[in-house]
């Protein structure tokens, strides 16, 4: 289970997935059979990464991590959507990695 309180990440949906501008087209890697804090920690020290997903479909789960802007989620079960905090949102007294 997640953390209750991420300072570098601000949970958008417990049941949803992200979306960016991309006409669902999506900017982001995918990756299979990976655990939340792998995931999580994947996008954490990725500079590019602007945020992930993680899902459990079965007995697979399932890592986006997103490239661009993430502007929305879309309702869907099992999903969760992160987007990463900006460095207004973060505050001073904390690192940006």
């Amino acid at each position: 289970a997640a953390a209750a309180h991420d300072p570098f990440f601000q949970l958008l949906s417990t049941s949803g997935v992200c979306r960016t501008d991309d006409q669902n087209k999506g900017n982001f890697d995918e990756l299979w059979g990976k655990s939340y804090p792998e995931c999580h920690d994947m996008c954490l020290f990725s500079r590019g990464c602007t945020g992930f997903e993680y899902a459990v479909e079965g007995k697979a789960s399932r890592c986006k991590l997103f490239k661009g802007p993430i502007l929305s989620t879309l309702p869907v079960g099992g999903a969760s959507c992160y987007k990463k905090a900006s460095k207004t949102e973060l505050g001073p007294h904390k690192k940006r990695l």
